[in-house]
């Protein structure tokens, strides 16, 4: 235990010095993007009405004026403080609307991610039970299925399928009912159609966990003191849950971390196969619209949850393996 402190301390160190970095990257493209910050706010028609001397004003009162790398600071320290900036399109803060979307985009990505950990870990172990059999086989053709298919594929088969043909689902989600509602009223309300944009999702990390899992269930099983186990008249169930599966299971520890990212970072596409209202679909009407603000908060908001995710990986994998030194 004395040794886990210091390993968290640096892991949350060096997780800083990766989104400092990440920051730096998307404020640096953000600025190459081609457009006026002024021109975006105003429209070029009001902009053209309007003196070089109110225009001037307004880009000091942005901080345009300003050094990049100024700018750059600013926008940290407004970070640091919880305010991620003013939209320069809707004119309205930016922090409520991406806790929203936010809201929105998680009732994708949990239900997605217990599927993904769920059905790739039973399927995984399954076709490791029964390697080489028509079960083993029938899975591995599924998850190389499974694979092989791009999400916008799945999920507009989705779509033309439950809702074109059977009218279960709409085919576009309506932001405005889905605003101003509580997180479990709004599981409760729209479980059933989130389900299938929520598979769509999860569909590739099920196939990658299944593999995995697979791949070190298989190797566990033929190791010495499992072996052991079953000569001694160990049951089956027994040598499986208590001997394979923790020492089995490490290595889809990391990859359900890494995929709990994937997925976050999907909900871009998902969202916009199904007209979903999250953080997704809201990056991309940013970049439409060259709203750079709203860019880099979407942006840092997407990408934070995706290197937290493989920070708690590695926390986890170190609880879990003993054999791993914190060093």
């Amino acid at each position: 235990m004395k040794d886990f402190i210091p390993f968290i301390i640096k892991r949350l160190g060096i997780t800083a010095v990766t989104l400092m970095v990440i920051s730096m990257v998307i404020f640096g493209v953000c600025q190459l993007m081609p457009g006026d910050a002024v021109d975006i706010m105003l429209g070029g028609i009001a902009l053209q009405s309007l003196g070089d001397t109110t225009i001037e004003e307004l880009r000091k009162e942005l901080g345009l004026n300003l050094p990049v790398y100024q700018q750059y600071f600013n926008w940290v320290k407004g970070l640091i403080h919880g305010d991620l900036g003013t939209s320069y399109v809707m004119k309205a803060p930016i922090a409520p609307l991406v806790i929203s979307r936010l809201k929105t985009s998680l009732l994708l990505a949990v239900p997605a991610s217990l599927m993904m950990i769920v059905c790739g870990l039973a399927l995984g172990i399954l076709s490791a039970v029964k390697e080489k059999t028509w079960i083993d086989h029938s899975i591995s053709i599924a998850s190389l299925a499974m694979l092989s298919v791009p999400a916008f594929l799945t999920g507009s088969l989705f779509i033309y399928i439950f809702s074109v043909k059977l009218n279960w689902i709409p085919a576009a989600f309506n932001a405005i009912d889905m605003e101003g509602i509580g997180f479990f009223k709004l599981i409760s309300s729209y479980f059933g159609i989130l389900i299938f944009p929520s598979l769509t999702l999860a569909f590739e990390s099920i196939a990658y966990v299944n593999r995995q899992t697979r791949a070190s269930m298989i190797e566990e099983l033929k190791t010495n003191y499992v072996r052991t186990a079953v000569l001694k008249g160990v049951p089956p169930k027994a040598v499986i849950m208590r001997h394979a599966l923790r020492n089995g299971l490490l290595p889809a520890v990391t990859v359900i971390a890494f995929m709990i990212g994937q997925i976050i970072a999907g909900t871009v596409i998902i969202e916009v196969v199904f007209s979903y209202p999250g953080i997704g679909a809201l990056m991309l009407d940013a970049i439409k619209f060259r709203d750079i603000p709203l860019i880099l908060a979407t942006m840092v908001v997407i990408s934070s949850a995706y290197v937290f995710a493989n920070l708690a990986a590695d926390i986890l994998y170190t609880q879990l393996n003993p054999r791993i030194k914190y060093s």
